[in-house]
């Protein structure tokens, strides 16, 4: 059976990442020659090498000496030895050249490893051979008698030399320093570590675009994920570590002919005809939902459709109005003046009916409760649709701007904070992501406990009729200081737990609370940054002559994202959610009192590397992927798991994980814990980490 492997490290490569020579750039191509000292022969174009000998092929320690992706791997099978049983094969032994025969690629180094299934099979095959030879030698002296004359073939005639070699178009290339390309390979995206599977190939017009204004050239094999097809990230690809400024004719033929193409592409006005991803990709709407948003409003103006997507447009990108001007070929002033008049039309016709605490029921936002919210803040009993409790989430976000030269200005607008000028948006959002209501812009200088004053301290104010007692707010600590008039309101209030004087830390019931908070409050971050990832008109700095309209541009940006965005459903595991987090809610925290107890956190103790010998191993537990979400509350901290790993792997790719040896009492603490627990794995640490 044939193994799929390296070219240059020789390691299998079924379910690794690989590149296929052919796709290697000239310069790749000549080093890698180079490395396995074939200068003079051509490299066979079918063959593969894995991925960290192909990043390795661009390094400059890769110019002067031979680098391998993988250094222990088996010479037969290709498998990594470092952790099984295998051996190394001197240069004279026999063994060697009976697996060179099974890879005519590999070259000979000091260290050729081979594990013991491969040494077996080639001690047998060595066996086997020898046997064989000396038949065949006994039966050739036979015949040797018998043999009267022996007959010399002729000699081929000499082959001419080859004169005037016309030169491989394939492997003539160009390096434009100024110019970029991502790695040619059409089994996965061109974005850096991504591992979508459902590929696409790159529109043609967002190649021009990205030729245009960021010099970036995107080969034809080359394929883009669903997500990032939508997601308005082109202008990191630039940015990527891996990327090559060598180019062969056929890239150049290909660029100029995508900058001869007819960049017909802004019709708006039949954008019936326009395929949904080039629209989504400009406004953040599919051609669908423009039409449904084009239908809504009462455009009088001249190209109405064209009129409403260069609004759109200029809240998805946050060019400049002299590009987008120059991009519609229209003047400057008539572009702001489109601007104005659909921003006005939307203010108008739009915003009322998708935000604000008009467009909205108290009833409506009790039904869009989530189940986790529901079941940890809520009174049992009050599920009832006419007791129900709404429950909403406030805060705020940052949205930056220019050092002004009006001074009062300046003052106000100067955060302490984040030492930068901004302003502050505040967000009412319920559990389900949809926006209640957007008010602002408050001064830098005026934290949430004032912003919450102002909302809440006027009795006929909109948002004192919109709430009902009993309703459930939840806060951050920034408004400790309005919880007395909001307790006052005969709301409830939920907010993380502050340390108390004199405390260093949380106790186990403190920290369970502010997880039980952390658990209901994350929706708003996430709407947050909804606004900064969809418009990026306000992810960039705000230009001070258009902050007059600055808070109507983010109402407009709010309604749109309540209207066309999906809001967020309860996780497939929110009843176990909900069951672990009310069970544990009250617990104590037994390894922190275990540790106390033996003074295990004032004394020293060595550490030793794990491995499997240890005996308190048999009583860890195992979990798979579905406990691990149960155990951490949410997928967060599991997806976080690959960014904790990347802090503390070392340069090898080896992660040490070390434990005290010194663990005479771990039984004890075993067999406490499951008496109180009657479950597997209750431990936390002693900070009162009860909740994941």
């Amino acid at each position: 059976m044939n193994i799929m492997k390296c070219i240059n490290c020789g390691v299998a490569m079924q379910r690794l990442q690989r590149h296929l020579i052919s796709s290697l750039s000239a310069h790749d191509q000549i080093r890698l020659s180079r490395w396995i000292n074939m200068d003079q022969t051509q490299l066979p174009l079918d063959t593969f090498i894995c991925h960290p000998c192909f990043l390795l092929l661009n390094t400059e320690t890769g110019e002067h000496e031979r680098l391998l992706g993988h250094n222990k791997v088996c010479l037969g099978c290709g498998k990594s030895v470092s952790k099984i049983r295998h051996h190394n094969l001197s240069m004279e032994s026999p063994l060697l050249a009976v697996l060179l025969s099974q890879n005519t690629n590999y070259v000979l180094s000091r260290n050729n490893y081979v594990c013991h299934v491969c040494w077996m099979r080639a001690n047998r095959q060595a066996v086997h051979d020898s046997s064989r030879d000396i038949q065949e030698l006994a039966s050739n002296n036979n015949a040797a008698a018998h043999i009267v004359q022996v007959v010399r073939p002729p000699e081929p005639p000499p082959i001419p030399p080859v004169q005037n070699r016309p030169i491989q178009r394939e492997n003539t290339t160009i390096s434009l320093p100024n110019y970029k390309r991502p790695s040619i390979t059409s089994v996965c995206c061109i974005f850096q570590q991504c591992r979508n599977r459902s590929l696409h190939l790159v529109p043609r017009f967002l190649k021009r675009i990205l030729l245009q204004e960021h010099s970036f050239y995107i080969p034809r094999s080359c394929r883009v994920c669903e997500t990032h097809l939508y997601n308005n990230l082109w202008h990191l690809l630039p940015q990527m570590n891996v990327t090559h400024s060598t180019f062969s004719a056929i890239h150049i033929e290909d660029i100029i002919n995508i900058l001869k193409s007819k960049m017909n592409i802004l019709d708006f006005e039949n954008i019936s005809e326009m395929p949904n991803h080039y629209c989504h990709y400009w406004t953040g709407l599919t051609v669908p939902q423009f039409l449904i948003l084009y239908n809504l409003l009462p455009l009088n103006i001249k190209k109405s459709k064209r009129s409403l997507a260069i609004y759109l447009i200029k809240l998805r990108t946050g060019e400049s109005n002299r590009r987008l001007a120059t991009l519609f070929d229209i003047p400057r002033s008539t572009l702001e003046l489109i601007m104005k008049k659909v921003r006005l039309c939307l203010n108008e016709h739009f915003v009322p009916n998708n935000i604000g605490v008009n467009h909205i029921t108290h009833r409506e936002i009790s039904e869009r409760n989530l189940r986790v919210p529901e079941a940890l803040l809520s009174v049992p009993g009050e599920s009832i649709a006419e007791h129900r409790p709404a429950i909403a989430i406030f805060d705020g976000t940052y949205i930056y701007l220019q050092k002004s030269a009006n001074y009062m200005f300046q003052k106000k607008t100067y955060s302490l904070h984040k030492y930068d000028n901004l302003v502050k948006p505040f967000l009412i959002v319920s559990c389900d992501g949809h926006i209640i209501d957007a008010v602002g812009p408050y001064a830098a200088t005026q934290t949430d406990a004032e912003i919450m004053i102002h909302l809440f301290e006027n009795e006929n104010g909109p948002f004192r009729r919109l709430f009902r007692q009993n309703d459930v707010i939840v806060l951050d600590k920034g408004f400790r200081d309005a919880i007395p008039l909001l307790e006052n309101c005969d709301y409830r209030v939920y907010k993380p737990e502050s340390l108390d004087e004199g405390a260093s830390q949380l106790t186990f019931s403190q920290a369970n609370k502010s997880r039980k908070v952390t658990l209901c409050r994350w929706v708003v971050e996430i709407v947050n940054g909804r606004f900064k990832r969809d418009f990026k008109l306000f992810r960039h700095r705000y230009l001070n002559k258009a902050s007059t309209h600055l808070m109507v541009d983010f109402r407009i940006a709010g309604a749109l994202l309540n209207k066309f965005h999906p809001v967020l459903v309860d996780s497939p595991n929110a009843d176990n959610i909900i069951q672990r987090a009310l069970r544990y809610m009250d617990e104590p925290n037994h390894l922190g009192q275990f540790i106390i107890d033996y003074n295990i956190n004032r004394r020293r103790a060595m550490f030793t590397r794990i491995d499997s010998n240890l005996p308190q191993l048999n009583n860890f537990p195992l979990f798979t992927y579905n406990d691990l979400i149960l155990f951490a509350l949410g997928p967060y901290q599991v997806k976080q798991a690959r960014s904790y790993f990347g802090e503390h792997v070392r340069d090898n790719g080896m992660y040490v994980v070390e434990v005290s040896p010194e663990l005479d009492h771990s039984q004890e603490m075993i067999i406490r814990m499951r008496e109180s627990n009657n479950s597997r794995g209750t431990g936390e640490s002693p900070e009162g980490d009860k909740f994941p």
